[in-house]
């Protein structure tokens, strides 16, 4: 079973990624249906976040607190 998809870009990248898909000799859809593919199969193929877990990390890392400990009082110094 087939449905329709419609979205709605920017004119200036549809026309873009029109042009490059032509250039291909890609059909623009065949484009869309291989990346909903490969998403699917994988959707951490796309990160549109920081990831928290690297912070976590960081603030578990004794020189990083050290360092963050001297500046949080320096700019206390000057602040206050």
């Amino acid at each position: 079973m087939n449905t329709t998809f419609s979205i709605r870009v920017n004119n200036d990248l549809k026309k873009s990624f029109l042009t490059k898909s032509k250039e291909r000799w890609l059909e623009w859809a065949s484009l869309i249906r291989a990346f909903m593919e490969k998403y699917n199969a994988n959707p951490n193929i796309v990160k549109f976040d920081i990831d928290d877990t690297i912070f976590d990390d960081l603030f578990k890392n004794k020189t990083v607190i050290s360092k963050l400990e001297k500046i949080s009082d320096k700019l206390d110094s000057i602040w206050f």
